[in-house]
């Protein structure tokens, strides 16, 4: 069932921070990442990982974020399965960059 009745978006919190604030603050990181380049001059599948992974973290994250907000028509119960993808994701990057050669 989709949850279509969006209310105030700054009404949903965790911690006292709206989801949404968190939202935008994981969106900021995202770009960031995009901007900065983190393969450290990998190729191949470790630079595909290392230079997209974190950023692709971070959208799961802000994806997940939104959905807790309950500003979008989607249903809330994406939010969790959402920000696991974006931890399991961030795990992958991690141990190829803990395992990357350091230059």
């Amino acid at each position: 069932m989709v949850n279509v009745e969006m209310g105030n978006p700054l009404s949903e919190t965790i911690f006292g921070i709206p989801w949404l604030v968190l939202a935008c603050v994981a969106l900021i990181v995202a770009a960031a990442y995009v901007v900065f380049d983190t393969s450290m001059g990998n190729s191949g599948l470790r630079w595909v990982v290392l230079r997209w992974f974190h950023p692709l973290c971070w959208v799961l994250l802000t994806l997940a974020a939104i959905g807790k907000a309950k500003i979008t028509p989607l249903p809330e119960t994406w939010a969790g399965p959402i920000a696991a993808a974006g931890g399991v994701t961030y795990l992958i990057f991690a141990i190829v960059w803990l395992s990357s050669p350091k230059g």
